[in-house]
C-alpha cells in the first residue's frame, strides 16, 4: 500500500491530479448515494495514530468555538469526532453554560451587564435558557444538520442568531482571561471546516508578535471587517488591544451592538479603531461548501481561489465535516509517506513539491470533489445545474445526458419536474427530493485540467 502511495504521489507532484488512493466515497454526498459507494467508516480514528498530530507549530495556536444552544447537539460532536482531535488547545463558547460530551461549553454571555441580558430583547432565549437549560427549547428553534446561508442582513427572526452578535466582544475578553499567551488566536463556527496543516504551515510564516487581524473580507457600509463563518485569525497584541477597548467602553459598545445586526463587524470595528484593520486573506479563507462553491472565482484585482492554498470552508453539514477531515487525513498520510519513502532531505525538495504537498483549493475539487461526481448517476439530488432546456418537461436522465453530451462544452445534467437541466461548470451539490444528476467525467475532468499549472506565484499564501 505503502509503495502504491509513493507512486501516486510521484504522480501527483508530475502535474497529474488523481484520486488518492484510499480516499472513499461518503455517505454523507446524501441518503441516495449510488450503490457502488464506499462509505468512509464513522469510528474516529486513535487519536496518536492521526496524522494531524504529527504536525509541528500547534502549541502556539488557540482554536476558539463560537456556537450555540440551539445548535450545538447537531453540529458539535462532528468536531469532537474530528477536528479537535489535532488541536492543542480550544475552548468551546455558548450562549448556555454545561457540560457536553465530557466538554465544558462556557456562557460567553455571563458577564454582559446585568440591564442589557435581564431587559434586553435579543436576550429572551438566553434567560429561558438560563431558567430551564437546553431542553425548553423546542424542536422548530433547533438548527437541525443542514447549515444555510445568513442572507444580506443575517437571520433577523431567528432568537439564536439575535443572540449570538453578542458574544464576538465578550469572546475576546474570556479567551484572553482563559487563554493569554497564545502566539494566535483562531476563531470558527460549528459549520465551518478550517484546514489544520495549511493554517500551522502558514502561520509560522507571521509575526505573532505583530498586531494582526486576517481573514475572509466583508464590507458593511464603512466597516470592513473578516467574515466569522470563514474563520479568522487574530495574534495576541491585536486581541489585547480590542478586549481592553470593550473592557473600557463596554456600555458604548453594547449599544452599538444593539442597533447593528452583525457581530463580526462590531469586533472588526474595535480592532480597526486600536489600529488593528482587517488583512483581506480570500481566498485563503472561504465562505462555501467545496459541493456547491465556484472553484473558478476570481476578484478584479487577479486573486485567485483555484490556485491558491486552502484555509477554512464554510457551511458544511456534520457529516460533511467529518468526511473533509478524513480527506484532509488521507493527504497528509500520502505527503508524510512520500517523504519518510523518498529519502530526501527538506531543503532538497523542489520549490514546485513543496507547494504541491499543501492543500490547495485545486486539490480540493480534484481530489475530492471529482471522485464522488464519478460514481455514477445520483436521484434525490441536484448538482446545481442552473440552464434549463426548453420543451424537455417530459424528459429522462437518460435523455438529458445525451443533449449534455451533444452539446459543446457541457459538463453535467439533471432532471426535474421543470425539464433538463445544464452546467459548463462542475459542481457536486448537494441532497434534494424530487431531482436526479449525473456528470460527464471526462468532460468534468477536462474542464479542471483547463487551468494548466499554477505558477508558482498564485499557488503560494495570498498574505505573507
Amino acid at each position: 500500500m505503502v509503495v502504491g502511495m509513493t507512486l501516486l504521489l510521484a504522480i501527483h507532484l508530475c502535474y497529474t491530479y488523481p484520486s488518492l488512493a484510499s480516499w472513499k466515497i461518503p455517505t454523507s454526498l446524501g441518503t441516495a448515494a449510488p450503490q457502488n459507494a464506499t462509505a468512509i467508516s464513522n469510528t474516529p480514528v486513535a487519536n496518536d495514530d492521526l496524522p494531524c498530530k504529527k504536525l509541528v507549530g500547534g502549541e502556539d495556536v488557540l482554536v476558539v468555538m463560537r456556537t450555540g444552544a440551539t445548535e450545538i447537539k447537531d453540529k458539535l460532536p462532528a468536531h469532537l469526532n474530528s477536528t479537535f482531535q489535532c488541536y492543542n488547545d480550544y475552548i468551546i463558547f455558548s450562549d448556555y453554560e454545561e457540560g457536553f460530551e465530557g466538554h465544558h461549553v462556557h456562557d460567553l454571555l455571563a458577564d454582559v451587564e446585568n440591564d442589557v441580558k435581564e431587559t434586553h430583547p435579543d436576550f429572551a432565549l438566553w434567560r429561558r435558557l438560563r431558567e430551564n437549560g437546553r431542553e425548553s427549547l423546542d424542536d422548530s428553534e433547533l438548527s437541525g444538520a443542514v447549515s444555510r446561508e445568513s442572507g444580506s442582513v443575517g437571520k433577523m427572526g431567528n432568537e439564536g442568531w439575535k443572540l449570538d452578535k453578542w458574544k464576538f466582544l465578550p469572546m475576546a475578553t474570556r479567551t484572553l482571561d482563559m487563554y493569554p499567551d497564545k502566539k494566535w488566536y483562531v476563531f470558527v463556527e460549528p459549520d465551518t471546516y478550517l484546514m489544520w496543516s495549511n493554517l500551522l504551515d502558514w502561520l509560522h510564516r507571521l509575526d505573532p508578535t505583530e498586531s494582526l487581524y486576517y481573514g475572509s473580507e466583508v464590507q458593511i457600509d464603512k466597516d470592513i471587517f473578516a467574515h466569522g463563518g470563514s474563520s479568522f485569525v487574530i495574534s495576541n497584541p491585536a486581541l489585547q488591544k480590542a478586549a481592553k477597548l470593550y473592557q473600557e467602553n463596554a456600555a458604548d459598545w453594547h449599544a452599538l451592538t444593539s442597533a447593528h445586526w452583525a457581530g463580526d463587524c462590531i469586533l472588526g470595528k474595535a480592532l480597526a479603531e486600536t489600529g488593528t484593520p482587517l488583512t483581506w486573506a480570500w481566498p485563503m479563507f472561504q465562505g462555501g461548501n467545496p459541493h456547491t462553491m465556484d472553484f473558478k472565482e476570481t476578484k478584479p484585482d487577479g486573486r485567485n481561489l483555484w490556485c491558491a492554498p486552502a484555509l477554512s470552508y464554510h457551511h458544511l453539514s456534520p457529516s460533511e465535516i467529518e468526511s473533509m477531515f478524513a480527506f484532509e487525513q488521507e493527504w497528509l498520510r500520502v505527503m508524510q509517506s512520500h517523504k519518510e519513502k523518498s529519502g530526501v532531505a527538506p531543503g532538497y525538495i523542489s520549490w514546485r513539491q513543496h507547494e504541491r504537498m499543501r492543500i490547495h483549493h485545486q486539490d480540493v475539487f480534484r481530489s475530492y470533489v471529482l471522485p464522488a461526481t464519478a460514481t455514477g448517476e445520483r436521484h434525490g439530488w441536484s448538482n446545481l445545474s442552473p440552464d434549463l432546456r426548453a420543451g424537455t418537461q417530459n424528459s429522462t436522465l437518460s435523455k438529458c445526458r445525451n443533449m449534455c453530451e451533444n452539446s459543446r462544452g457541457c459538463v453535467q445534467y439533471a432532471l426535474a419536474d421543470m425539464g433538463c437541466f445544464f452546467s459548463e461548470e462542475g459542481k457536486l451539490g448537494q441532497a434534494a427530493e424530487g431531482v436526479q444528476a449525473g456528470w460527464l467525467e471526462d468532460r468534468m475532468r477536462a474542464s479542471a485540467d483547463e487551468h494548466g499549472v499554477c505558477e508558482r506565484k498564485v499557488m503560494s499564501w495570498t498574505v505573507t
